[in-house]
This record gives C-alpha cells, structure tokens and sequence, in this order.
C-alpha cells in the first residue's frame, strides 16, 4: 500500500486518502444518489479528470461512512481492473471478499454467466434472505444479529477501457471470449440486483473516448444510457480547495499566491489535474515534506516557474539552491512550465537510474545501458491506440525478451526500474514498498501509472512516436512478404533497391525478435495472419529480406563502385 501523501501525484488517491480528497464533494454526493436508484453506474470522462479517485476516495467512502441508503451498514468492495484476464480477476477479486478459497472454481462459475455472480453473494454468509426459514422463525433480537452480519456488494471494474485496450480482450474490433463474460456477468448481475432488490451494486470507470467501441458489447452501450455520470471538470473554487485543503489537514500551508499561480497556469484539455497533483508532490517534498509553507519557491525548485518572477526575498536562496545543482539538472529546468516538472522529474530519474542501482543493490550499470534498458521498457509498455496514445501493460519477463537480455542483465534491468516505482516517485505500477526490495519476477506485470506521463515526458512522447513507426514499418513489410510468399516465392514480387534498403536498415535497427513479433500480432488484420506461427514469420521474414538483398546485388555495387564499374566495362 502507497505511503499517504496529501497530494499523491500521479496515481489516483486511494481509500485511506480520503480525508485529503477535497473539492469533489457534490460530484461524490450526484453519484451515490444515481447508484442508490438504478444500482449501475458507468463513471465517464476525460483522461486524467480523477475518475478513480472518486470512486475509491469518493464514493467508497460515503457508502461506508453511511451516506448511502442501502440494506445493511457493511460494504464489501470487490474491485478489479480487467488487465490481461477481466474474468479471472474478477474471479479473485470476488473469492476474496465472500471467502471463496477455489478462485478457479469461481471463475468456472462466473463464466456461466445469468445470475452466476448473484447466486454466490446469495450463498455467502453476508447475504440474508428474508423468505427463508431462519429469517422467518428468528426473534427480534436474532434479527438484529443477523442484519450486522450482512453486507452490501460493491463491484467495481476500474479502468474499463483496458477491455479495449488490451489485444486479449478485444482485437480487429471483436471482443474476445473471456471479456465477453466478464462483460455479461456485469451487466446481468445488476439486472437482477434492481429486479429482486439485492444489495448488489456494479461501478464502472472509464475514458469517454472508448465509448464508441462499447457496441462491440452487446447491452452494454444501453447500461450506459441508463446510468451514466459524466465527472465535470472543476470550477476555480473546488480547485483551490483541492491545492489548500489537504496541506492544512497534514499539518502544512500553502501560500495564497502560489495558489492562485497554479490556477492560473493550468491548461484546458487533458491532464489537468494529474499535472497539478504531481506539481504539488514534488513541491511537498522540497518543502521538507510540508514543515516549510509550500510557496512559488518551492515550485521554481520543481522547475515549474523562472527564478525571474520570484519575490526578492526568495530569488537569493532559489539562486543558492540552482547553483549547487548538478548540470543535467540545470539543463532540465531551462524551460519551466507546470507541464515541465513532470517532465523534468522522470528526465531526473531516468538520469540517476544508474546511481541508484549502485546505491541501492551494489551493482555497476553504466549509464548507457542504463538509458538503454529504460527507453526499451517505456517503449513495450505504451502504444498508439486509434491515434491515442495509451498504456501497455507487459510482464518484465516480455520485457527482457523484447530486448534480447542475458540473465545478468535481466536483474539490472529491474534495479533500474525500481527508481520509477519509488515511493516518491510512483511513476510505473506495482509500487515499490519502502521496507521491501526484493527483486521483481518475470512474471511481474507493469505498468504506466497514468496516460498523462505520456503525453508530457517528452522523451517518452518521442519514444512512442518511433515504436509506432516502426510498426507501421513492420507492417509494410509483412505484407510485401506476405504477397511474395503468396505468388511461389518468384523474383517478381521481391522489393525494389530503394525499398528494400529501407527495410533493411528497419530491420538492423529494431533487431526484431520473436518477442517483438508477438507482441504485435494482434496488429495484423485477421485475415492476413494466415498460418504462420511467429517463429516461421521471422523466420520467412529473414528470408526475404535475403532474397531481395541477392537480387539487387548488381545495382548495390554499381551504385557503391559506380566510376570503377564504368571503366572497367569500357576497357
């Protein structure tokens, strides 16, 4: 579990955080109301507009705290995000509040789906039913026993666009068959709930822009029209109760001019409100953790203003701070804007990422490899989705294959990304606990901890361009190939030179292994995969390329050799 923090940064704010949730409270109060009545309720909005945290730091909360009309006063809270598998984590989400031990068995059971997940929650001991022969024979007294005993079912599915997202869940625009059934369980499962009045509620959050993909679904873009809350972007004043209200609550303050600085700084579109959450972290931290009242100070020292527009009472030790500053750090905060202190800080940790692993584990890294094994990790876990840039979750196991790495330098590659799992840091999931470095598995999946950090780390923005491009590459090329396999493998269908060197530099470059191949294989059309498993796709791939290389062998040494060639033919 993250430390608590009054600002969290980038990752959203937990349910042990609430009390430094602010500014939300009639947006919170809207969706308990709409929840109470239709029992869905689909959480909509911009990337970045907190949609998360009003649920975990929101609503959870007021349910519990008992501003919500439900049966019983307790709530079991089964949250899962869909990932990889929406139904086996639902399965283990849910096996772990009703105290089912066989999570395989319950995810065989979800499956069925109809009332699959209704008649578990009626089979547990939190449900109380009220024709039944124990509730009809009980006293009063007994009565009141059994009601404390009972409790409501939450269900949330956050992060609802991963079942687009992600190519296990939906690929060529078809859904696959285990999101299919996390899908329909979900929405079966509050149908009934409102049908027989069953304290069983379903909570869904999700980016508006995958709307438009819920109809691969069926019933589900109806579930929305149904119950469906849009979270609005905050007005000036919920703003700055956001900025002040949890600084005083942990003991600290933060100056009015600063308040109104930060206000006015923030951009309309995307990221409001994770650049301002980031922003405040950091200059919490340089504010000794909030002894020091935060300040314009504090957020030049983030490299979100220029030295110039200080007071001067301040510019002389923001002066003596600058100069006592390393030069790559210097550099980073040439350009300051709210928008730069998230790209100055993972700049930052990407550059001390060597440092760290000597400090840390004891081990020598070299900081071009270090950079190295960063780039190509940030690399695997972004992609472009429909021209948006989004998240990639993958194992660090994938990860090293991608890369080629030898065993020793699949330890250091995690060492190395420990820095961006920091307590302070928080920048790719799962978070790294203060009390435990132990190194992180094969079989450990990352991620991103927001979209946001790919739209303002410009180093990682540039990174994403490039994969992109080099998938579009790769599929140029397997189509070329694809078409030359097709035709008898003749010497007609081989690339021309001009084409063919483009390639071939592609290829030398990205070293595409079968690693690399699979992870893109959802890419492909389906029609156009054919029956090549991916080792004979490289293969074939290899092939071609060679093939092509023979046949212009002429043209390339007279285009190398030109002059020598033409004497040589006159003589």
């Amino acid at each position: 579990m993250p430390a608590l923090y009054p600002y969290p940064g980038l990752r959203p704010f937990t349910e042990e955080e609430s009390i430094f949730f602010k500014g939300r409270e009639t947006q919170v109060d809207r969706m308990v109301k709409r929840l109470e009545e239709k029992k869905f309720l689909m959480v909509n909005g911009a990337s970045g507009d907190g949609k998360s945290s009003l649920v975990f730091a929101g609503l959870i909360p007021y349910a519990k705290a008992g501003f919500f009309k439900a049966k019983y006063n307790q709530w079991l809270v089964a949250d899962f995000r869909p990932e990889r598998s929406p139904l086996k984590n639902l399965a283990l989400s849910l096996s772990g509040k009703l105290g089912l031990t066989d999570v395989q068995q319950t995810q065989k059971e979800l499956s069925f789906g109809f009332s699959a997940l209704i008649d578990l929650y009626k089979k547990s001991p939190y449900y109380i039913d009220e024709q039944g022969k124990d509730w009809v024979e009980a006293d009063e007294m007994q009565r009141k026993v059994m009601r404390r005993k009972g409790a409501n079912l939450l269900i949330l599915a956050d992060q609802f666009e991963e079942f687009f997202t992600n190519p296990e869940n939906y690929s060529n625009g078809n859904p696959g068959i285990e999101s299919q059934q996390a899908v329909n369980i979900l929405l079966e499962t509050y149908r009934i709930a409102v049908e027989q009045n069953i304290p069983v509620y379903v909570v869904c959050t999700m980016r508006s822009d995958y709307i438009g993909q819920c109809a691969a679904f069926r019933g589900l873009p109806e579930a929305i029209g149904y119950s469906q809350f849009f979270v609005p972007r905050l007005k000036r004043q919920e703003l700055e109760q956001v900025i002040e209200s949890p600084a005083e609550l942990a003991g600290g303050k933060v100056n009015k001019r600063l308040v109104q600085i930060l206000i006015n700084n923030l951009n309309d579109g995307f990221d409001q409100l994770p650049i301002l959450q980031h922003a405040l972290n950091r200059m919490w931290r340089f504010a000794e953790e909030g002894k020091e009242e935060l300040d314009i100070l504090h957020l030049a020292m983030a490299g979100g203003i220029e030295g110039k527009f200080l007071p001067p009472s301040q510019k002389e030790n923001f002066a003596n701070w600058l100069e006592n500053q390393p030069p790559y750090k210097k550099e980073l905060l040439k350009k300051p804007s709210l928008k730069n202190v998230l790209n100055a800080h993972a700049n930052e940790l990407m550059h001390e990422a060597s440092n760290y692993v000597k400090k840390h584990f004891g081990e020598e890294l070299e900081t071009e490899k270090a950079s190295l094994f960063i780039e190509h990790t940030f690399r695997c876990l972004t992609k472009v989705d429909a021209s948006r840039a989004v998240r990639n979750r993958m194992s660090l196991g994938e990860i090293a294959g991608i890369i080629g790495l030898q065993e020793e330098d699949f330890k250091r590659l995690g060492h190395a990304l420990n820095i961006f799992r920091e307590q302070g840091n928080t920048l790719i999931q799962p978070f790294l606990i203060d009390t435990d470095r132990s190194e992180i598995k094969p079989e450990t999946v990352l991620d991103i901890t927001h979209e946001s950090l790919i739209r303002n780390w410009m180093q990682l923005h540039e990174w994403a361009d490039k994969e992109h491009e080099s998938l579009n590459t790769y599929l140029d090329l397997r189509k070329q190939m694809m078409r030359w396999r097709a035709n008898a493998f003749s010497n007609v269908f081989l690339l021309p030179l001009g084409t063919l060197n483009v390639f071939e530099d592609w290829f030398n470059k990205v070293k595409p292994n079968e690693y690399w191949l699979k992870r893109y294989r959802n890419d492909v059309p389906a029609k156009e995969i054919g029956d090549l498993s991916v080792e004979e796709e490289l293969s074939l791939l290899k092939k071609f390329l060679k093939a092509g290389i023979r046949k212009n062998l002429i043209s390339r040494l007279i285009l190398r050799h030109g002059k020598t060639i033409s004497i040589a033919a006159s003589v």
